[in-house]
């Protein structure tokens, strides 16, 4: 299976709810749930959904992998 965050196939993933889509569950590696990461395109939907203060710590500390979160992003 793939990481829900970082989309590498691991051996081993755990269930966890997103701590921006509240019942969302998603299944990430060691390494993401350590790193406190949220997918890319979670994010992306929080911030259209509950605005970019919401998801405003997510993206300014890089807490996704991938390429930088444009404004344009988050408001389409």
């Amino acid at each position: 299976m793939r990481c829900s965050s970082c989309d590498k196939a691991k051996a081993e993933l755990f269930p966890r709810k997103s701590a921006l889509l509240r019942g969302m569950t998603l299944y990430m590696c060691r390494s993401c749930l350590d790193n406190g990461l949220e997918p890319r395109w979670v994010i992306i939907l929080a911030g259209r959904r509950d605005g970019t203060d919401y998801v405003r710590d997510y993206i300014v500390k890089n807490r996704y992998v991938g390429e930088t979160i444009k404004a344009e992003e988050l408001i389409k």
